[in-house]
């Protein structure tokens, strides 16, 4: 496949990918995670592989925060962000670090390891910022931090689960159309 098409193809499934959190959903059945492992482990450019999924994800945010929880805000007017966004952003920018690493070859058990690793590194990133942020309901001090971890242990297990369903989603489609790009591109010859 050539670098352009691929490109393409990388970047319009993690847009697909992102589409899936719009749809009903069972709370943390998304694949953000997942769009950033497959970035990390498809986009030569490290800058790409955050910019890319930060741009799907604040959209998808966007739409999210301004129709369906638009009620969890307080101000008025379109919520163009949140301070909860600042802490997803820095679990891609920890996710694409450590999957890159990983992924330097893609293979079955690297993408399991990048998966297991990502939904980790998720819940610790985020679940901080539910404790640090100046909205939480969680006291402040070492047991308000361990309460947040705890109450977001529910949505770990459900994170896991989505983000070994779409990564599988997103690596193995992207395997089929590279597959069926070289079935064609072999049939000309």
């Amino acid at each position: 496949m050539q670098s352009n098409n691929k490109f393409f193809v990388i970047t319009s499934l993690m847009v697909i990918g992102a589409c899936a959190r719009l749809m009903p959903h069972m709370p943390n059945f998304t694949p953000l995670e997942s769009i950033t492992i497959f970035g990390a482990a498809y986009l030569s450019q490290r800058y790409y592989a955050v910019l890319i999924p930060v741009l799907v994800i604040y959209f998808s945010d966007f739409i999210i925060n301004n129709t369906v929880a638009r009620s969890f805000f307080d101000q008025d007017g379109i919520v163009w962000f949140d301070q909860y966004m600042i802490f997803n952003i820095l679990a891609i920018f920890a996710i694409v670090l450590f999957s890159s690493r990983i992924l330097k070859k893609v293979n079955v058990l690297n993408v399991v390891y990048a998966t297991l690793g990502a939904s980790v590194l998720f819940f610790l990133i985020t679940n901080f910022g539910s404790w640090a942020s100046e909205k939480s309901i969680y006291p402040s001090g070492f047991n308000g931090l361990l309460m947040s971890y705890t109450a977001g242990l529910p949505f770990f297990r459900t994170s896991l689960l989505s983000n070994a369903v779409f990564s599988l989603i997103l690596f193995g489609g992207y395997e089929v159309i590279q597959y069926l790009s070289m079935k064609k591109a072999f049939s000309k010859i």
